[in-house]
């Protein structure tokens, strides 16, 4: 077979222009750092870049969940905090009104007092986070805390001292809000879900406050406070009507420092929860850039054998087409 000088020239050309598109390629690999820049180039490489990035782009809703409940539980214990302080005014304020010493302007001076702290302790049971009450359950719009005509204590509507509402209220104490922070949201056989694999965000104030017993004999710090305050201004007061008011008071009062203690054992939790999404954050993005990005050294390398063997064949083809086009002249 004859080779002749057009053969060889385009040959040439078509090798050097391979050669040209392969430097340009890695040049471009230098330039962005990229294994690959279509997904057609490494499909292999592609998906899994694509689902360590879908996993990435998880974590990062973790960690935003993380951070909401964090400020959110952050609220509740201020505010929880508060009304533990209020309610140790209260029990300071009535060991002063059982001392033997007041007399009925004396009892009506703490009266007053515990009624400014009635309203503390409101304002707190109703404070909000963003456009979420904070212990107003799952439903984030309804004040939770209102009063009635008679000043008793009311929960979504719900008169606490009704025996025919503690049904109703059982299940307000015990609503929940489960957030997926990452422990891998699972459901069993019957599609309801594991609870073990959710985070509980839940803060039901009803709960702490206590419901229950009757107008007389309440079992809500609210309206037992309400109590202690009209037994001082009982013309007829007696420390044998007034004590199991506060009796009942120091009993009840012990589930606000319960719930700061719990507050406490869940932020502790979430910062455990933190670290290990992050972690994982960390280990996918580690995997990605492997997946993903050449070494840049080696990059480099890759670039200038190419570059120099696209300089040489170019050197190399000027000679070769120059030669033969002087033969052709002869």
């Amino acid at each position: 077979m004859r080779i002749t000088t057009s053969m060889m020239s385009n040959k040439y050309i078509k090798n050097l222009n391979k050669s040209a598109y392969e430097m340009n390629y890695l040049s471009e690999k230098v330039e962005t750092g990229r294994k690959f820049v279509k997904g057609s180039e490494d499909p292999v490489s592609a998906i899994k870049a694509y689902k360590l990035r879908r996993e990435y782009r998880t974590t990062e809703i973790y960690d935003t969940n993380i951070r909401d409940v964090e400020s959110f539980l952050t609220a509740a214990e201020t505010n929880l905090t508060e009304i533990s302080n209020n309610m140790e005014s209260v029990y300071t304020s009535y060991l002063k009104g059982i001392n033997g010493t007041m007399n009925d302007e004396d009892r009506e001076i703490i009266a007053k007092q515990l009624e400014n702290l009635q309203r503390s302790i409101l304002t707190s049971l109703n404070a909000k986070f963003e456009d979420r009450y904070v212990f107003g359950g799952t439903n984030k719009e309804e004040i939770p805390f209102t009063l009635d005509m008679n000043g008793n204590l009311l929960f979504k509507g719900l008169d606490v001292n009704d025996p025919a509402n503690k049904e109703a209220l059982d299940k307000l104490a015990n609503e929940t809000i489960n957030i997926d922070l990452g422990l891998g949201m699972t459901f069993n056989g019957d599609g309801e879900l594991n609870t073990d694999t959710v985070f509980d965000m839940s803060m039901s104030g009803i709960k702490f406050m206590g419901y229950g017993g009757t107008d007389d004999n309440p079992e809500n710090l609210y309206n037992l406070i309400g109590k202690i305050k009209d037994e001082l201004r009982n013309p007829d007061f007696s420390i044998d009507k007034i004590s199991p008011y506060i009796d009942r008071f120091e009993e009840q009062k012990k589930q606000v420092l319960v719930h700061i203690t719990d507050i406490g054992a869940k932020t502790n939790y979430l910062d455990f929860l933190k670290t290990r999404n992050e972690d994982n954050q960390f280990n996918l993005n580690k995997k990605l850039l492997e997946v993903e990005f050449e070494d840049p050294a080696e990059a480099i390398v890759n670039f200038k054998m190419q570059e120099y063997s696209y300089n040489a064949a170019l050197s190399m083809g000027n000679r070769i087409l120059q030669n033969s086009f002087i033969d052709f002249m002869k």
